[in-house]
């Protein structure tokens, strides 16, 4: 039986349509891959993280968390909010098995967050106790670690010391630490990709959901350009959505802009040909 050319095969045709990339492209399977973890590491190594379905990472052998290529990572929630009046700042975790992310995976396992970097501080959104207001956006804040990660790794013996020795283990968890060689090795990995310009790559993979996302987005911003103030109500075409990290797999809201063409194409010139 002969085998189907994928690279001729007209459905992926269509799928590359919807993704934007042109159909008469030539495909390089691996640099597409290579693109795919570059631009994860770029998200995981940043202060905020990679939004992420708690279910979707794995656990390392020696219990950690993994997502992909890249193990030892930390989740932590990014969206923390009021309780009966006060506020107090959730942990974050390392262990695929700690209980609290166990209990998380059964009934809210989307709002986490995954990173690596080498700094004990994060991105946060601080809410209103009913969840529908945000008090202050993008703040950042230094979390402590969870104790029953610190269990389930049996992280420096912790399950065997004294109280006051787990006190000193947990108070002075250092991401260095823990980290050890993990996060250089990543970033090696990623420069060996040689991909010194993965934002200007032919390649854009945008979500499956664009045209809905994009017309959701200019239709909160009421047709207006967020740049110049023009009303494209009537002319809706003429308003375009323009993603602020150049990265177009980054569709959330945040990272959205509403521009008319005009304001567009100063900020991508090729635009204008």
């Amino acid at each position: 039986m002969k085998l189907i050319n994928f690279l001729e095969f007209e459905p992926l045709k269509e799928i590359m349509e919807k993704m934007k990339i042109d159909r008469n492209e030539k495909i390089e399977i691996d640099r597409i891959k290579k693109i795919e973890i570059a631009r994860i590491w770029k998200d995981l190594s940043s202060l905020s993280g990679l939004d992420i379905d708690i279910n979707e990472t794995d656990s390392s052998e020696k219990g950690y968390i993994k997502y992909k290529e890249f193990d030892k990572l930390v989740a932590y929630i990014r969206d923390q909010k009021y309780f009966e009046g006060k506020f107090e700042l959730k942990k974050f975790h390392i262990a695929y098995n700690c209980d609290t992310l166990k209990r998380s995976r059964k009934k809210d396992s989307s709002k986490y967050k995954i990173v690596q970097n080498k700094s004990p501080e994060f991105t946060i959104n601080i809410l209103s106790e009913d969840g529908k207001t945000v008090l202050e956006s993008n703040v950042i804040r230094k979390l402590d670690v969870c104790i029953n990660c610190l269990k389930a790794l049996n992280y420096k013996n912790f399950l065997n010391v004294s109280s006051f020795e787990r006190n000193r283990i947990r108070n002075n968890f250092s991401f260095e630490e823990f980290l050890g060689t993990e996060f250089d090795k990543n970033e090696e990995l990623i420069k060996s990709y040689n991909l010194d310009d993965i934002e200007n790559d032919k390649v854009r993979l945008y979500p499956k959901n664009w045209d809905e996302i994009s017309n959701n987005y200019r239709k909160s911003k009421k047709w207006i350009c967020e740049e110049c103030g023009k009303d494209c109500s009537k002319n809706k075409s003429e308003l375009e959505v323009h993603h602020i990290d150049h990265d177009p797999s980054n569709s959330k809201f945040y990272n959205l802009k509403a521009l008319c063409r005009t304001c567009h194409s100063k900020i991508h010139p090729h635009m204008e040909e």
